[in-house]
């Protein structure tokens, strides 16, 4: 949740979509990572390849690749999530999180594909659904994290 804190920082107050995306690039590695858990060093290899991936993306063409390399990141996060639903703790509830999250971002580009490509016409409708679709996705990732179990169990015995 940290790095979509910092993304949002990015994105939401200071209008900076390249280090604002870039930076959702590493909270989908985040959110990966409960699929699939990873050691230190495989946690550490992952970041710098993405860390690079993104840098190398900027350098060549903005935001436009780097949109990409997060799009791709986002459909891995999303398949792997969808193949451990059952055995990821909350896995339906991650799901059901990225499916909100995913309509967010679609709101997201029809939003600034004028700012992009000129001539298209501005959507300023479609701006209440990035709200719509962000503040639950995230609610429930934050959720989804929570091991109920768990608590249950040190109420039980506590």
């Amino acid at each position: 949740m940290a790095f979509t804190v910092t993304a949002d920082f990015f994105l939401v107050l200071h209008d900076a979509h390249v280090p604002g995306v870039a930076v959702f690039c590493f909270a989908h590695v985040c959110y990966m990572m409960r699929a699939c858990p990873l050691n230190g060093k495989r946690i550490a290899s992952v970041f710098v390849t993405v860390a690079l991936a993104a840098a190398i993306t900027v350098s060549f063409n903005g935001i436009i690749v780097l949109a990409g390399l997060y799009a791709f990141l986002f459909g891995l996060n999303i398949r792997l999530h969808i193949k451990r639903r059952k055995t990821v703790h909350n896995g339906l509830w991650i799901v059901v999180a990225l499916v909100l999250f995913v309509l967010c971002d679609l709101s997201v580009l029809l939003y600034n594909v004028p700012r992009y490509a000129g001539g298209w016409p501005t959507l300023e409708g479609i701006f209440p659904l990035i709200w719509l679709f962000y503040v639950p996705s995230q609610g429930l990732l934050a959720v989804s994290a929570i091991d109920s179990e768990r608590l249950r169990r040190s109420e039980i015995h506590g």
